[in-house]
């Protein structure tokens, strides 16, 4: 399987099909979180991801789009990692990992001290691999209405 990863600004059609499948899948765990993408303009995101982010990524499995992953400049010192996602059928194949590890060297490209994100205890594997890549959990920094959100951040040494 060849895997392509590349900026992905223009890839609107894929990169949208990506966010709501996503999306769908974390209401369908949990309903609650409908409430925090209305918070977070999720329709504004999906129309104009560049309005949101630094940074998008879409990588694909011998052309077929497989996952994506944003980064959010939060302020000076801290980014955000985003919409970290992975279609079923391309899991466990090392493709979140160099996602996640790509978009860490750009924020220490970039100047950040530090990347923070929020996840769910349902998403088991993505927080393993979270832990495992150095991130810890630190307590809100966003307004989640969901109590059961978990709030991690990383560190960044310079490049």
């Amino acid at each position: 399987m060849e895997i392509t990863i590349k900026p992905a600004f223009r890839e609107r059609k894929a990169i949208q099909e990506l966010l709501v499948e996503y999306t769908s899948m974390v209401v369908a765990e949990d309903p609650r979180y409908k409430d925090f993408l209305a918070l977070q303009r999720f329709e504004d995101e999906v129309a104009r991801p560049e309005k949101k982010y630094c940074r998008l990524y879409l990588v694909e499995a011998d052309g077929t789009p497989a996952g994506c992953i944003a980064m959010q400049k939060l302020d000076e010192f801290r980014c955000e990692m985003k919409r970290l996602y992975i279609r079923p059928a391309f899991r466990g194949k090392g493709i979140a990992r160099r996602l996640v590890e790509m978009l860490l060297a750009d924020a220490r490209q970039d100047g950040y001290e530090a990347m923070v994100l929020d996840t769910f205890p349902f998403l088991r594997q993505a927080v393993s691999l979270y832990r495992d890549l150095g991130f810890y959990e630190i307590p809100s920094y966003n307004d989640s209405p969901v109590d059961s959100t978990i709030y991690m951040r990383k560190d960044l040494c310079p490049a």
